[in-house]
């Protein structure tokens, strides 16, 4: 037999036979067929359910416009509020309010709007409206009046549900505004509950703040009786302490660091100080003194510069300076000379004696120094004792003091949030503006019959799609030539068109030019390109079922491959339902069974045609029980003895699902062509089918798609269709 290779454009069968992963015909099959879904077959699909995807998406915009044109109409009235966390500062003070917290704005934003939506409000709004007591509220929102009394629980819950059902909010993006919106059959009473909104809404926050107020004036005001009840004791029992333990404290507002400055403690700071300075001038005193004590009389610094000692050493230099004139002019007993040297030694006397009274000055000074500084060390010491006393008896006066202080500095901040409490309680600062107010509305947002039929051709669509999906997924035919190797794992060899139902099959295939004599080329070309030794010189051609256009095949190609020169011979293999010699016309008492019983061929079986190089072997009798003349050895021969004659075999094998024929014709020859009618029969079927040779070890070297209608299935872009329409067009010259 041929040896047979895989062709460009498929999966060769035979890997997967020769396969060791693959250890049966099921599991070859399961891979041979995986494969992912592709847009072409989306479209494919689209193309297939057209009327139905169209008629649905029809159906659904006719109901979306019945829908809007019997549905009561809804109008929306809006108002624009700006909700500022803090409102206008007047006091200044406003900023300390609970609702200028520095807190996120977004977290702000939405807690406002909850406080909008809340039922609070709606309860509020209602109250203002007077809907608890007003039947018409419900005539106008077009809905069933609740049972029981105007006013009752059951009738304000109604209302309440309503009104919260009805109301939309919606802040803007990147903005503080909020479009409060209502909506309502009657366009008066959705602008009347809008801007009711909005005004309760400013009304209640208001509220809430003024009652926040209110609460913190009475908790600050009793706050206030209560510190200056215990300031007042405070106060006193420091005072009778201090009374009690003599203390004196000269600070007179106490305030301070909360120690007082008692009259001990003040005088002995002052004492204190007026020790460390005698005690100083009592060390500079004697150095001084011993100083002088050390050098010359007349060498002292403070003699030296001493006026009365300068005045008399300048008289001294005058009495010297006369005497020695004197002593010139005279001898020294003279008179003048004894009188100037007497007042020479008296002004030297003095001298000595004015020096020796300024040592003698420091001397005292010194001594001053030392008893002013005895004097002092002695109060200081004895105060010292005093204050230690005073001390011990201060510890308690330090903490009475400073009870007091903060018994006071607390009353003092009490009393100034107090004032600015009281102070603003009479300003309305309100954060919430009112920017646009709901007008009564012109035109109904519901319902629109533009987007009623487009949400109806969305939704019709969707449903469609979703049948089409389904039927797709629970109809399992091959119906594209994608499908043979995605979900058969065959070669697709060739497609021929479906034929109109008033065309002649015989004239379809006589015409050259046909769409039919162009697929037949195609396939021709297939499988000479099938194998590396070309097209197996014994065929056989075989289906799942029967009319899926095996035996048209089969002819066709017997019929094409003669005419290309080749000497063929068409044997019907069918042995339960023949038709080859009804469509050649010839006679069918000699045949296939006639050479499956006889030891050699017999030349009545073979009969010629009017086609050159073609000729046919009909069934012959129908034996009673086909499979027990199939023998593998007398096929063999018979292809054997055939083979000397005719270069090319075909066989016309029955269909393989449920008959034993085709799987031991299959056996016996070089190669299978598996007929595939397109949008026909099972794909678990034909698997099946295909199970069934591939365990028989046939080579079934690929498939053709037959009955393939190229407007139906929605494959319209240049490929089979265009190829064969190409053919048509050049046979008209195009």
């Amino acid at each position: 037999m041929n040896t047979q290779a895989p062709i460009a454009n498929g999966p060769d069968p035979r890997e997967f036979a020769e396969d060791d992963r693959y250890s049966s015909a099921d599991e070859r099959l399961s891979a041979m067929s995986q494969g992912e879904l592709d847009l072409r077959d989306i479209r494919a699909a689209v193309y297939r359910n057209r009327w139905m995807i169209g008629g649905i998406t029809a159906l659904g915009i006719i109901i979306g416009l019945l829908i809007a044109l019997l549905s009561t109409s809804v109008y929306r009235a809006t108002t624009t509020l700006q909700i500022d966390q803090q409102g206008p500062e007047v006091l200044g003070s406003e900023a300390d309010d609970t609702t200028g917290q520095n807190i996120d704005s977004e977290v702000y934003l939405a807690t406002q709007i909850e406080v909008m939506k809340s039922e609070s409000l709606a309860d509020r709004v209602a109250r203002s409206l007077n809907f608890y007591q007003d039947p018409s509220f419900f005539e106008d929102m077009d809905v069933d009046v609740p049972d029981g009394e105007p006013g009752s629980r059951g009738w304000q819950r109604a209302v309440i549900g309503l009104l919260q059902e009805r109301l939309t909010i919606e802040p803007t993006q990147g903005t503080r505004l909020v479009d409060v919106s209502f909506d309502s059959p009657s366009p008066r009473q959705a602008a009347k509950i809008t801007n009711a909104f909005a005004e309760e809404f400013i009304a209640s926050t208001l509220q809430r703040r003024f009652d926040m107020s209110a609460y913190s004036r009475d908790f600050l005001r009793e706050q206030l009786g209560q510190t200056r009840e215990r300031l007042e004791a405070s106060e006193r029992e420091l005072i009778d302490y201090a009374r009690r333990t003599g203390i004196t404290n000269l600070d007179e507002n106490g305030e301070g660091d909360g120690k007082g400055q008692t009259l001990t403690g003040s005088n002995l700071a002052a004492l204190n100080s007026a020790y460390a300075t005698a005690q100083t001038d009592r060390i500079l005193a004697q150095q001084k003194w011993e100083q002088a004590s050390k050098i010359a009389l007349m060498s002292l610094p403070e003699v030296l510069a001493n006026p009365a000692i300068q005045s008399l050493q300048a008289q001294r230099a005058q009495a010297e300076a006369e005497l020695e004139g004197e002593r010139d002019r005279h001898s020294p007993g003279y008179p003048t000379v004894r009188q100037l040297e007497a007042k020479l030694a008296a002004l030297d006397k003095q001298i000595q004696s004015q020096a020796q009274q300024i040592r003698n000055s420091i001397r005292d000074n010194y001594q001053l120094a030392v008893q002013q500084e005895n004097g002092l060390q002695a109060n200081v010491r004895e105060l010292q004792g005093a204050a230690l006393g005073e001390q011990s008896r201060g510890v308690q006066l330090t903490i009475l003091q400073r009870e007091a202080d903060t018994n006071r500095a607390l009353y003092d901040a009490l009393l100034q949030r107090f004032r600015e409490l009281n102070a603003a309680a009479g300003i309305t600062a309100n954060n919430i503006l009112i920017i646009d107010r709901a007008q009564v509305p012109v035109r109904p947002i519901w319902p629109s019959p533009l987007i009623n039929a487009f949400l109806g051709a969305i939704l019709g669509f969707a449903l469609a799609a979703a049948l089409a999906f389904a039927r797709e997924k629970l109809d399992d035919s091959i119906r594209a030539p994608e499908d043979i190797e995605r979900k058969l794992g065959l070669p697709l060899l060739g497609i021929t068109p479906k034929p109109d139902s008033s065309a002649n099959i015989d004239e379809e295939l006589l015409d050259p030019h046909s769409s039919m004599s162009e697929s037949i080329y195609a396939l021709r070309t297939g499988l000479e390109l099938s194998t590396r030794d070309g097209v197996p010189q014994t065929l056989l051609v075989t289906s799942t079922r029967p009319a899926e256009g095996k035996s048209t095949t089969s002819q066709a190609l017997a019929r094409e491959f003669a005419q290309s020169g080749r000497r063929t011979v068409l044997v019907d293999a069918d042995l339960r339902r023949p038709s080859v010699h009804h469509n050649f016309g010839i006679d069918n008492k000699l045949g296939f069974s006639t050479l499956l019983t006889s030891p050699a061929l017999v030349p009545g079986a073979i009969h010629k045609t009017d086609i050159e190089n073609l000729s046919i072997i009909p069934s012959g009798p129908i034996p009673p029980s086909p499979p027990r003349l199939l023998n593998h050895e007398t096929l063999h021969r018979i292809f054997g003895e055939l083979s000397k004659d005719f270069d090319l075999i075909v066989l016309d094998a029955p269909p393989v699902l449920g008959l034993a024929d085709a799987p031991q014709l299959a056996a016996a020859v070089d190669g299978a062509l598996y007929v595939v009618e397109a949008s026909s029969g099972s794909q678990g079927q034909t698997k099946t089918a295909l199970r069934r040779l591939l365990s028989a070890g046939v080579n079934v070297i690929g498939a053709v798609l037959t009955k393939y209608d190229f407007r139906r299935v929605g494959y319209g872009d240049y490929g089979y269709n265009e190829y064969y329409n190409y053919g048509g067009q050049e046979r008209h010259g195009g």
